[in-house]
């Protein structure tokens, strides 16, 4: 975008051990090439979020250091990356949170969850810490942006990836019809 400004910080959300949770300025990494700056819209609270808040972890991913939380986001591109791939800057994207590991390619290309070793914005599974993007603004690889279709709101789009998984969920089971969830 012509004339963007980088904010050097930005107002985070970031869990520091169990039930130590404050919203703090955090730095803004500068993009790299193939990285775009988003403004965050809207963010659906996740499970994990609320272990590492409520527990300092989720399952055996445990807190060792301030993470800032959140993986479930959408928002606007204010700057695309510099080498061209991802949305251009003025685009609705949600986030693919998402990064495979080394040797993914082996695995299906839009399955890179199935990769041994994959990291996740907003995990404490590997030291340091991947951060989320509970944040005003959030720098992020293109390849995790995807583009919104047209008029869909920013906020109904914060609840695709919650209602993906109940729909992947009840695809897994198979028939549901007269049946009850405990």
């Amino acid at each position: 975008m012509p004339g963007f400004q980088l904010p050097a910080t930005s107002a985070a959300v970031v869990a520091h051990a169990a039930g130590d949770l404050r919203v703090e300025d955090v730095p803004v990494p500068t993009p790299a090439s193939d990285e775009s700056v988003v403004e965050v819209a809207f963010g659906g609270i996740c499970g994990s979020d609320l272990h590492y808040w409520l527990h300092g972890a989720a399952g055996e991913s445990i807190l060792r250091a301030p993470m800032v939380l959140g993986h479930e986001i959408v928002g606007t591109v204010l700057h695309a990356a510099a080498d061209g791939t991802g949305p251009a800057a003025g685009t609705p994207v949600a986030v693919h949170p998402a990064t495979p590991a080394p040797g993914a390619a082996r695995y299906p290309a839009d399955r890179p969850n199935l990769s041994p070793g994959c990291t996740y914005l907003g995990s404490a599974a590997r030291y340091p810490h991947t951060d989320g993007a509970f944040s005003r603004y959030a720098t992020l690889p293109a390849r995790m942006l995807r583009p919104l279709p047209a008029g869909l709101s920013l906020r109904t789009a914060a609840l695709a990836e919650p209602a993906s998984v109940a729909w992947h969920a009840v695809a897994r089971a198979g028939d549901v019809s007269g049946k009850t969830a405990w």
